[in-house]
């Protein structure tokens, strides 16, 4: 026997529906508002730009005589109610102004503004003679020191607005009339809807089972929207799940091996009688720790790098300083694996913006996975190119290269090519590089060999990138 639903749930549900829809119908209304006023003040501020551009014209052509002429005939034309115009010399002394009949006193201060003003300065006033209505007010700079402040009355924009203000309200109203109605008529359904939700809800609860879907009618409403939505949210929890798990197991298994050599050592020592002896097992347990929180430490960066939350400590870094000191510790690694190793760039002060330690692990991380693939014989080159607006910095090698396949896995958390490794590597360069705003792209065919190309922005675009 179903459970009877109580008739004040449908009267809670219908409201809860309008509200939520009359809410939602209000922003969207509200930031269209937000935006046309914007727009409108935009307009009056480029009306101000080209007023002020006509006077210096005019100013040019017939210094202040040409100039008062014209102002006063500008003044004219939009009517002295509408323009108020006011012009200051280098020492502070008033050389000219429109009638302020229309306008009162206090719309500009009775001082004149800064002379070191720069650029142009917007601002929206009241009126004083004329409290109900506002004014956008201008002051700029002018030739040879000579100070502009420009009104323009926004009466007519005040107008337009609040017929939009009417239009928008009496919107909202009948919006939330319809909502009401529509509400109280998909109540009695949502309900029946609900009820196979909170019996897939029960399942889950008592089988632990995330495979649970919710039934589609297929009607494609709002109905089966809810259940879709409820569907894809078990369909993104169940992936979660899965990779958390196998993220446990892969760092238990990552964890467990270091930890294990610690607690032997440590056990070895404390029975060792041997000082020197027990001073070298100290030894291999601080190393021992240390490689342990370096990969804890990467297992953390790439989750925070996913979340927007990774910090960097950007700084300019000269590329080719950057590239020597990727290649420095593989030099001599080169020469004992017989590989011939390349290192390309331009004698130049090109600069990346970025977290030093950050993009050097990046490219190490890259540059070490070359090594380890290429066999004897075989090449690696290191090369930094310039292009517009981002550098590019280049790994190639000689290896065996990769399965189309597994291209677009090997920057997956934890996955191996081979057994030795953690799996970590370039997922930790990614991220590393993506959190500059940077990437990170691959090019390779089984047979001959990988290119990795890593793009960093330029120093302009990199200031704007996220990082803590």
């Amino acid at each position: 026997m179903k459970p009877k639903c109580p008739r004040g749930l449908i009267f809670r549900l219908t409201g809860l529906y309008g509200l939520l829809f009359f809410s939602a119908f209000f922003f969207i209304l509200f930031g269209l508002y937000q935006l046309f006023y914007r727009d409108l003040l935009h307009e009056t501020d480029v009306d101000l730009l080209e007023d002020l551009a006509e006077i210096k014209s005019a100013y040019q052509k017939g210094g202040l005589g040409l100039m008062k002429a014209f102002i006063r005939e500008e003044v004219l034309d939009d009517g002295p109610e509408d323009v108020f115009v006011r012009v200051w010399d280098r020492n502070g002394h008033l050389i000219f102004s429109s009638d302020p009949a229309s306008w009162g006193e206090g719309l500009f201060p009775a001082s004149p503004p800064p002379l070191e003003i720069q650029g142009h300065l917007f601002h929206t006033v009241s009126i004083p003679r004329r409290p109900e209505h506002k004014a956008r007010v201008m002051v700029a700079p002018l030739r040879e020191g000579l100070l502009l402040e420009e009104a323009i009355a926004l009466k007519w924009r005040e107008d337009l607005l609040k017929k939009l203000r009417q239009s928008l309200i009496l919107g909202a109203g009948a919006t939330l009339i319809a909502a009401l109605l529509a509400g109280l008529l998909l109540a009695r359904q949502i309900i029946s809807q609900i009820r196979k939700i909170d019996a897939v809800a029960r399942k889950i609860a008592t089988s632990n089972d995330l495979s649970q879907r919710v039934p589609l009618k297929g009607t494609e409403d709002e109905l089966d929207s809810l259940a879709s939505t409820f569907n894809l949210m078990l369909e993104r929890l169940e992936a979660f799940v899965r990779e958390l798990s196998e993220m446990i197991d892969h760092t238990a298994h990552d964890f467990k091996t270091p930890l294990a050599r610690i607690r032997t050592m440590a056990e070895t020592s404390l029975q060792d009688q041997n000082p020197e002896a027990v001073k070298a097992a100290l030894v291999q347990i601080m190393d021992e720790s240390d490689r342990f929180l370096n990969l804890l430490n990467a297992i953390m960066d790439i989750s925070e790098a996913k979340t927007g939350l990774l910090h960097l400590r950007k700084e300019p870094l000269l590329l080719k300083d950057l590239v020597e000191e990727v290649a420095q510790p593989f030099r001599v690694l080169a020469r004992s694996q017989k590989i011939r190793f390349q290192t390309r760039y331009r004698e130049n002060n090109k600069v990346v913006f970025g977290d030093r330690r950050k993009i050097l692990q990046a490219l190490l991380n890259i540059l070490d996975n070359a090594f380890k693939v290429t066999p004897p014989g075989g090449e690696v080159v290191l090369e930094a190119r310039e292009g517009e607006g981002r550098v590019e910095i280049r790994i190639s090698d000689t290896g065996p290269g990769i399965a189309p396949e597994e291209v677009s896995r090997i920057f997956e958390r934890f996955y191996r090519r081979s057994p030795s490794g953690r799996g970590l590597g370039l997922a930790l360069a990614k991220a590393y590089i993506e959190a500059h705003g940077g990437q990170i792209l691959v090019s390779s065919s089984p047979g001959r060999g990988s290119l990795f190309s890593v793009y960093l922005p330029s120093p302009e675009l990199a200031k704007g990138t996220s990082g803590h």
